[in-house]
C-alpha cells in the first residue's frame, strides 16, 4: 500500500439509523473533505489521489450498503495504522428500541432489510420483526469493525449533541 500520510483520516461507520450523515455532516463543517459509501477496495487508491491533490483532512463513511465489501476494511484498517497513517475510526450505535422507532419516524428501509412483498399483507407484528432481524444482521456484519473504533452510543443523543460529540472526538489527536 504504502501510501504517504494524510494528516487527517476519519472513517465513520455504525448501524443503519445510527447518525453517520449527521456525524458526515458536522466533520463537513469542520473542514473535511467527506466521501459517503466508498467501497473498501477503492479506500488506498482514493487516499493516494487526495494526497496528491492536497486534501490533508478526509472522512469516509462506509456502511453496510457495502456489505460484500466489508470483510476488505479492516485489513486495510489495520496496514494503514501499521503504517503510520493517522485514523480515527469511530463507530455510531444505538439500542434496537431507538433504531426502530427512528426507521418508523423517517419511513426508510434498512437496507438490509428484504421489502419484496405485500407489505398490508404482514402486517404489523411481522413488519417490526422483519425490521429487528436486519438490525441484528448488520450487528453481526459490523462487529469486526466495531473492536476496532471508538464508538458513540446516539440512543438518547439529539442531533446536535451528536454533532457536537463528533466535532470534539476529531479534535483530539
Amino acid at each position: 500500500m504504502n501510501i504517504e500520510s494524510l494528516s487527517d483520516l476519519v472513517l465513520v461507520t455504525g448501524v443503519s439509523g445510527g447518525g453517520k450523515s449527521i456525524a458526515m455532516h458536522a466533520l463537513e463543517d469542520a473542514g473535511f473533505f467527506c466521501v459517503d459509501n466508498l467501497p473498501p477496495e477503492l479506500l488506498t487508491d482514493f487516499l493516494k489521489v487526495e494526497h496528491q491533490r492536497g486534501e490533508r483532512r478526509v472522512a469516509i463513511a462506509v456502511d453496510v450498503r457495502s456489505k460484500g465489501s466489508l470483510p476488505h476494511l479492516l485489513p486495510l484498517i489495520k496496514q494503514l495504522r501499521k503504517e503510520g497513517q493517522p485514523l480515527r475510526s469511530i463507530f455510531l450505535d444505538a439500542s434496537t428500541d431507538a433504531l426502530v422507532r427512528r426507521f418508523s419516524e423517517t419511513r426508510r428501509p434498512h437496507p438490509l432489510r428484504d421489502v419484496s412483498g405485500d407489505e398490508k399483507a404482514r402486517g404489523a407484528a411481522a413488519d417490526s420483526r422483519a425490521l429487528i432481524d436486519a438490525i441484528e444482521i448488520e450487528r453481526e456484519l459490523l462487529a469486526a469493525i466495531r473492536v476496532e473504533s471508538t464508538v458513540i452510543d446516539t440512543s438518547l443523543l439529539r442531533p446536535a449533541q451528536l454533532r457536537a460529540w463528533v466535532r470534539d472526538l476529531v479534535s483530539v489527536r
